[in-house]
């Protein structure tokens, strides 16, 4: 019932027709920079070129557009379809505003009204507002997201709310956060504009501004104001076992603690910055209120955070790096990418600090953004906090799953003894357009993730649940 490996190839482009969500400005540059992009409406629908491929259409060319027409739900006219398959949900936006909405618009449905006998749990309890210009502001502000502010990404512009930004807290209608004054919105960074202000009061969103000098400086601060909503008793956020977790990325190498944003959303952690070769002063005073209890986790090698640095660290607490490093099959470090830091930081289990996804088998929740899509990445952290937990992997490529993100889906892939029935299953979540992650390399995906049979002596990837569950 297994297949053999394969590789995906088509010919030509396949043209899959979305719906669009809205206008804004598509930003891929790693280094921040804000590429335009032409205004659409809807991603563009492009048939095969030539002679259609005989293997791709044995009975010949579908035409006549989509097949059905998918309606929203009653109730609900700003809801979008969403593309899945059987493991894979494309989460669809052709722009950083529209990404965001999508992942709002999968979450929460917010169909209860606000009166509902049992609150309103399908509601979040505020948002958190951003640029689509600043990827190091975006990464500082993501622990705002976790309880109990439950707070998602939606992005702003320096000029006011776009409208389909506007319309999704409006069909959001965040319910505040009662332990915070009853604050439905959180303006960080350049979010912070009188233009922003203006309309979130014209429609009685009641919002806190959180600003400061520096990216150093701002977590410092997003630290200090969560710590204070989930553990007003300290003010640091602090894990079950009584840890104090920390994760610290370099701001010369942002891509590489882009993954923690997910696990941050998801537990109470605290995200700070160093340089390659220093450590700022606000990043000291935050470690500093932990008295020496901090489990600090480095995102990244020695070429990222630097042995000196990390030797700094070390007397605020114990020191952690979140590496693709093996000290005892190595001789020397392999060289550390963004790609392949995700995979590591998705099989890592540090029991200590409770920290960690360690999906070594399968059963569960992953989400596949190109590596250019930094707002992408940040506005699908919510994924990992409500649903399927979903950890963050890259691909590298619009077009090709990377080999290694290929092996380690292959490496999780569900099987059977008995009946699929029985399951475990996994689910992915695409993000972005078709051009960051084409149909072809999202079913690559679907392909790795589809159910085996461990009776099929051929097959020699794949697992159970009880592979990768936590603490074992």
């Amino acid at each position: 019932m297994h297949k053999k490996s394969r590789v995906l190839a088509v010919t030509g482009t396949i043209g899959v027709v979305a719906l669009a969500l809205g206008l804004g400005s598509r930003v891929l540059s790693a280094s921040g920079e804000t590429a335009a992009v032409a205004r659409q409406t809807a991603p563009t629908t492009t048939a095969p070129p030539g002679a259609p491929d005989p293997n791709l259409y044995p009975f010949g060319v579908p035409a006549g557009g989509v097949g059905v027409q998918v309606p929203p739900p009653p109730g609900s006219p700003t809801l979008s379809p969403t593309i899945a398959t059987k493991t894979t949900t494309r989460i669809f936006g052709a722009d950083p505003f529209q990404e965001a909405v999508s992942v709002t618009q999968h979450i929460w449905p917010s169909a209860l009204p606000t009166n509902a006998p049992n609150g309103t749990p399908d509601r979040p309890r505020a948002v958190t507002l951003l640029t689509t210009d600043d990827p190091l502001t975006a990464i500082t502000a993501t622990p705002i997201i976790h309880f109990p502010d439950d707070a998602p990404v939606l992005y702003v512009t320096n000029n006011g709310v776009p409208d389909i930004t506007l319309n999704e807290i409006k069909r959001l209608g965040p319910s505040g956060i009662d332990r915070y004054n009853n604050v439905d919105a959180f303006l960080v960074g350049a979010a912070s504009n009188p233009a922003v202000q203006n309309q979130l009061k014209q429609i009685g969103i009641k919002y806190v501004d959180v600003t400061a000098g520096s990216v150093p400086d701002l977590a410092n601060k997003v630290d200090q104001l969560y710590g204070s909503i989930t553990n007003p008793d300290t003010g640091i956020p602090t894990m079950d076992n009584g840890m104090m977790d920390v994760v610290i990325g370099s701001t010369d190498a942002y891509q590489f603690v882009l993954p923690a944003t997910h696990w941050v959303s998801h537990m109470a952690t605290g995200l700070f910055w160093v340089t390659k070769d220093s450590v700022p002063q606000a990043t000291v005073d935050a470690l500093k209120r932990r008295n020496g209890q901090a489990r600090i986790y480095l995102f990244g090698g020695p070429g990222q955070i630097s042995s000196s640095v990390a030797s700094k660290l070390a007397q605020y607490g114990s020191v952690i790096r979140v590496t693709n490093d093996d000290n005892v099959a190595y001789n020397a470090p392999p060289a550390d990418t963004p790609e392949e830091t995700a995979i590591a930081f998705s099989k890592m289990w540090d029991s200590a600090g409770e920290f960690g996804w360690k999906i070594t088998g399968p059963g569960h929740g992953f989400t596949l953004v190109n590596i250019n899509d930094w707002a992408g990445a940040v506005a699908s952290s919510p994924l990992s906090h409500l649903g399927f937990h979903a950890p963050l992997l890259f691909t590298d490529s619009p077009t090709t799953l990377p080999a290694d993100v290929d092996a380690y889906f292959k490496s999780v892939e569900p099987t059977f003894l008995n009946t699929p029935a029985d399951g475990p299953y996994n689910m992915t979540y695409a993000i972005g357009s078709w051009d960051q992650i084409s149909w072809p390399e999202e079913l690559q995906v679907e392909y790795d993730s589809e159910m085996g049979n461990r009776r099929d002596t051929s097959l020699n990837t794949g697992g159970t649940y009880g592979d990768s569950a936590p603490g074992t």
